[in-house]
């Protein structure tokens, strides 16, 4: 939570590279989020556990848990804030648990598709017409003639 803040904090120009390097868990997978380019190794997911609150809800409502958090443990209050954040970018309730692998997070678009972003430039570009126009230019008029001299 602290790091989220801090890179919450950050000048708007600043452009976030998070490259994970190996698999991420839990808190870890959070800070990996907030990139704005997001790199990770091809054979590496990520991973977030359930909450450990009492009760079935793996993304419970902040509000709620500070009403009973005399009774829960810090640390699963803070875990059910992270995953609730998490929630923002991933379907929280169908992922905990699970690992998440490289093409799942591709279909998500929060790592880099090269296919994906060719097969839309290709469908989605200038078409040949249009694509001549822009390599030529713009195509030059010609002047009016100017008139002919007067003959005396």
């Amino acid at each position: 939570m602290l790091i989220r803040s801090i890179l919450n904090q950050r000048s708007p120009r600043t452009q976030l590279i998070t490259n994970a390097r190996s698999s991420l868990r839990n808190g870890s997978v959070l800070v990996w989020l907030l990139g704005e380019h997001r790199l990770i190794r091809e054979d590496a997911g990520i991973f977030f556990r359930r909450a450990n609150l009492g009760s079935d809800d793996a993304v419970p409502i902040w509000k709620d848990l500070e009403k009973n958090s005399s009774e829960l443990d810090p640390d699963e209050i803070y875990h059910a804030k992270v995953l609730e954040l998490i929630n923002e970018f991933l379907p929280v309730n169908e992922f905990v648990g699970k690992p998440v692998e490289l093409p799942l997070l591709r279909q998500f678009g929060l790592v880099e598709n090269e296919r994906l972003d060719q097969f839309l430039a290709s469908a989605f570009g200038p078409t040949p017409a249009d694509g001549e126009k822009m390599a030529g230019g713009s195509k030059e008029v010609p002047a009016k003639p100017s008139p002919a001299p007067a003959q005396k």
